[in-house]
């Protein structure tokens, strides 16, 4: 017997989405954690890997991926750096005043 996926495709998920202001408004005011899941999320479905594919080319766990998608990791600049490059997109980080 095939085994069922669970879950739904994160495209379908974020479909339209950012296009509502509700949403938009919803994803400013998120802390930066959420934020940076939600990118991490997006850049790791774009890229066609799962979770566990993620993981392993990271040099970590599917569950410290999911936990990271989730918002519920506290992540190194190193760890962003590997997501970063397995991922094939940029880290930028820097400081601004918000004043």
């Amino acid at each position: 017997m095939k085994k069922k996926k669970a879950g739904i495709p994160l495209d379908e998920v974020f479909a339209g989405a950012e296009t509502d202001p509700r949403w938009k408004e919803a994803y400013a005011k998120a802390d930066i954690e959420v934020r940076l899941a939600l990118q991490i999320a997006k850049a790791r479905s774009k890229a066609k890997m799962t979770q566990g594919q993620l993981a392993k080319a990271v040099g970590t766990t599917q569950s410290v991926i999911s936990r990271i998608e989730a918002g519920n990791q506290n992540l190194t600049i190193r760890t962003l750096a590997k997501i970063a490059a397995t991922l094939h997109t940029a880290l930028i980080i820097h400081l601004r005043h918000t004043h």
